[in-house]
């Protein structure tokens, strides 16, 4: 995937699902955070509301690393930052695209 450099601090902020691919089956509408301390936090709408997953991130070249906070399920996704700002994330074939919906450079820790 080619785009524009990624690098951490380029993640920084919120980014809203805008499409994937099957066989991906990403909620609409679900978000993610990232903040300045490495943690990101998902939010999944769902008929009651949100759900809220909160993981560990860390970017190595242009490899998203994720886990839970205690290390179990790590992943890790090709990432690349395209045209427009779109953050595309590719799972070995199907793709998830990104929007940013805030550019705060400095997001604070979600609470």
């Amino acid at each position: 995937m080619t785009g524009l450099h990624l690098t951490a601090d380029a993640l920084l902020g919120t980014w809203q699902l805008v499409r994937c691919e099957a066989p991906l089956e990403m909620q609409p509408g679900t978000q993610m955070c990232f903040d300045v301390e490495n943690q990101l936090t998902y939010l999944i709408p769902t008929a009651d509301g949100a759900l809220r997953v909160t993981l560990r991130w860390r970017l190595e070249l242009a490899t998203l690393h994720t886990m839970h906070e205690d290390g179990s399920n790590p992943v890790s996704v090709a990432a690349s930052l395209g045209a427009a700002e779109v953050l595309a994330f590719d799972f070995g074939g199907p793709r998830a695209f990104f929007v940013r919906r805030t550019s705060v450079q400095n997001v604070l820790p979600v609470t």
